[in-house]
């Protein structure tokens, strides 16, 4: 085996040639000051003057040859060159105001590798000697997130053109692609409510409901139309099998109870088209991950494992069912539901970006909400609560009034409780009605109050458009969804 020592990867011309535009030119810090940072340069003189030029011109001071050598050891010797020779050398060696930034670019590459080589060198310290029972493969994630980290902080070519550039190039592409690039989603309420036509890559979306309204339903009624428009899906669920959410597809797309199902009680032409079902979901890109205690990093390594084995340019949808179930890294976390849910969040948003993936997280309601005289879903029943929010790119309800309805019924004594339910629950419900809301908590664009409603068949688990209601029916929806 070849030992030698390979030298770490640098750029000292560009660092030489940075530092000197900058001096004789302060306006090109602002060139590069958004993604370049003294830890950056690789020697360690570079270091100390860039952070004493930043300095200077944030305080709106000049940074030239004759002031920074004030911050700088004035014993420091560069081979045969006092500092204040260095400095002037630098000046006259300048780059012009264009090219600086690809030098900035450069010096960061050069980083974005040295860190790569650390991350890889303690992965292999570990792999060479690790600990009784120690895991080389499953154990250490570190690897993974730490190269994940550093694509999220690669300098894009794109980035080096304006801003208003990238948003015409932006539109442009969209226009001719006749859609956002994304994941669709199935259902045009929900795409009104949150104002998107699809779950953007490198956002994160959270859909809240409590548990028994149809939520891991109507995950997988979006997972099931993600895949056959050709995008690639992973379910990370701490509660249905792979098993269970085919059957739910099945059950949703082919009018097949899944009860049914369960017991092999099919139609000729029901075993054809379960067998035609189960034959195509094999050939499409889709993965489901038994979690049980899992935290938010080894989620991330799922994603960032499936997006490669199926890297191509494929819209991908990341699945957490369901976000209160996943374990944080730091086990004091563990007792504060808030920032236990601000630490999971953050990396899954993070996440979402670098790996370059739509990222769905299902919320299980906190109880104290339900309790409401009216309970439908506010910002508040959001795990973590209401600070929990900021994290989506845009939050989504579902809201199925049957349940509630049905809960409070079999409660009510008083005339003041049924006083409250033919408040608020319209009357199609009170007549056996399952409808069900959808509406957001938090949207990017557009009307954040928008409501849509939805009927819920139960049979197969499957929520359909409301192709027809009166003008009755339509003037008291939207009386009971404005409260």
């Amino acid at each position: 085996m070849n030992d030698k020592i390979r030298e770490l990867p640098s750029n000292i011309e560009a660092e030489q040639g940075l530092l000197g535009a900058i001096l004789i030119d302060n306006r090109v810090f602002d060139r590069v000051a958004s993604f370049l940072e003294e830890e950056h340069f690789y020697e360690p003189l570079h270091q100390r003057i860039y952070l004493v030029c930043g300095e200077l011109i944030r305080m709106g001071k000049a940074a030239t040859p004759i002031t920074v050598k004030s911050f700088l050891p004035a014993k420091t010797k560069i081979g045969d060159m006092t500092v204040v020779q260095y400095l002037n050398t630098l000046a006259a060696a300048a780059v012009g105001t264009f090219t600086a930034r690809d030098m900035g670019i450069a010096i960061h590459e050069a980083w974005l590798a040295r860190e790569a080589i650390s991350a890889a060198t303690h992965f292999l310290d570990f792999a060479y000697d690790p600990p009784p029972g120690g895991d080389v493969i499953g154990e250490r994630t570190d690897l993974e997130d730490r190269l994940a980290q550093l694509r999220g902080l690669r300098v894009k070519s794109e980035a080096r053109r304006g801003a208003g550039a990238r948003y015409m190039d932006n539109m442009e592409q969209t226009k001719e692609r006749g859609t956002v690039v994304g994941v669709p989603i199935g259902l045009k309420e929900i795409q009104r409510v949150i104002s998107e036509p699809s779950f953007e890559i490198g956002n994160y979306y959270g859909l809240l409901s409590s548990s028994g309204e149809g939520k891991t339903s109507l995950m997988v009624q979006l997972a099931h139309h993600a895949l056959a428009a050709g995008c690639a899906v992973q379910i990370q669920s701490y509660d249905q099998s792979a098993e269970q959410i085919v059957r739910q597809m099945v059950a949703q797309s082919h009018k097949i109870e899944a009860r049914r199902q369960r017991f092999g009680d099919l139609s000729q032409s029901e075993w054809s088209d379960a067998r035609s079902f189960a034959d195509w979901i094999d050939g499409q890109p889709f993965e489901v991950k038994d979690c049980t205690l899992e935290h938010a990093a080894s989620l991330v390594g799922y994603a960032r494992a499936f997006k490669r084995r199926y890297g191509d340019d494929r819209p991908t949808l990341i699945v957490t069912d369901h976000v209160n179930a996943v374990e944080p890294e730091q086990r004091t976390l563990r007792a504060d539901e808030g920032t236990k849910a601000a630490a999971i969040n953050g990396i899954l948003k993070a996440a979402a970006k670098s790996i370059g993936v739509a990222w769905l997280a299902l919320n299980q309601r906190n109880t104290k909400g339900m309790q409401r005289d009216n309970p439908r879903p506010i910002a508040g029943d959001l795990y973590g609560g209401e600070g929990a929010k900021r994290a989506y790119d845009a939050v989504f309800y579902l809201y199925r009034y049957k349940k509630f309805y049905t809960e409070r019924c079999a409660v009510a004594s008083r005339e003041a409780d049924w006083k409250v339910i033919n408040k608020v629950f319209p009357s199609a419900v009170r007549e056996g009605k399952d409808i069900a809301d959808v509406g957001a908590i938090k949207a990017r664009f557009g009307d954040p109050n928008l409501r849509e409603s939805l009927d819920f068949n139960a049979k197969f688990t499957l929520l359909e458009s409301v192709e027809k209601q009166t003008e009755v029916d339509q003037e008291e929806m939207s009386f009971l969804q404005r409260m």
